[in-house]
């Protein structure tokens, strides 16, 4: 008898350290990913394939020698960050702005520079390449984990980084390229008054498999892990007291409600990990607004551009949006 009372107390121990650790579980899933060195890319032959960066290191070996080392800051905590900065053929004041998501860096949004090659739009275009904080060369060197609140902290990475090439570069117009939640990166960036910062350099924007509402995608994957909503509001104060409240804000369209500027959304409808049915919510509330969409059948995640059947239409796509 006393055995199955033990065993009764160490099974509702269980249970309550369970449902006490449930909410910072799910607090981490929304502020932080395992960090994405270089090393960890390159020491992976999966990676290499899943980036589609093949024995490519940096934009020299796509035939750009020109191409600089850059560290920047991020605006409002100083992190140091890394990018490469890879000017264009004739002189120019406009950047394309390469944003990559999460468990990523900038070694993934490195391919693009072939296309940008073969639509000669190097010649119109300067590129910035940057590593966001936990990710590539930005990651701490001891590799604590640094937190991104879902591209709410990218969206000070990205603030620095224009500084930076308005500052450092001259620059004065900014097409910002997003990939996942490099796409929310985008959306906050523009959103946020808090960065006091002036959104009319920025010319156009393009997305690529957007994460486009956090609150409604960390709502359904609790919901499938059957997590109580009770567990989950706790886990969403947390996340809440870090970022000021602006958790039920991470949406494209309330960030994007006073921009008027050309959108270009890429999407999948079968991608599994930002679901399209997200983005086509998103883009019902945006009735009006200057937007261009291309949604393919089959290309899952971030996969539209290494797709052998949609990799020419995509490039036709992307070069005649940014032409325009």
């Amino acid at each position: 008898m006393k055995k199955i009372t033990y065993l009764v107390a160490i099974l509702l121990g269980i249970a309550v350290l369970f449902y006490l650790m449930l909410p910072r579980f799910l607090y981490s899933m929304v502020t932080e990913f395992e960090p994405f060195t270089f090393e960890k890319v390159y020491s992976d032959t999966s990676l290499i394939r899943h980036f589609g960066i093949k024995n490519h290191k940096t934009p020299k070996d796509y035939g750009y020698e020109n191409s600089e080392d850059i560290t920047f800051y991020s605006l409002l905590d100083s992190q140091k960050l890394s990018a490469w900065y890879v000017p264009a053929k004739k002189e120019s004041d406009s950047t394309l702005f390469f944003i990559h998501g999460r468990t990523s860096n900038r070694l993934k949004t490195m391919k693009y520079l072939e296309m940008m090659r073969e639509t000669q739009l190097d010649t119109l275009y300067n590129v910035f390449i940057a590593d966001f904080r936990n990710s590539g060369e930005s990651a701490n060197q001891d590799l604590t984990i640094q937190k991104t609140y879902m591209g709410y902290k990218f969206a000070e990475d990205l603030a620095g980084g224009i500084e930076y090439l308005k500052k450092e570069k001259g620059q004065k117009k900014f097409t910002l390229y997003g990939f996942s939640m490099g796409a929310m990166t985008i959306f906050t960036y523009i959103g946020r008054e808090d960065l006091k910062h002036d959104i009319s350099s920025i010319d156009k924007i393009i997305v690529d498999s957007p994460l486009s509402n956090v609150p409604a995608l960390i709502h359904d994957q609790s919901s499938s892990m059957h997590v109580p909503d009770a567990i989950f509001d706790e886990a969403i104060d947390l996340v809440n007291h870090d970022i000021n409240g602006y958790f039920n804000k991470l949406t494209m369209a309330d960030q994007l409600k006073d921009f008027d500027k050309p959108i270009l959304v890429l999407q999948s409808k079968t991608d599994p990990t930002t679901p399209l049915k997200y983005t086509e919510s998103e883009l019902k509330k945006m009735k009006g607004k200057n937007i261009q969409t291309w949604i393919v059948e089959d290309a899952g995640h971030v996969k539209m551009y290494s797709k052998p059947k949609y990799h020419k239409e995509y490039i036709q796509r992307v070069n005649t949006f940014l032409r325009n």
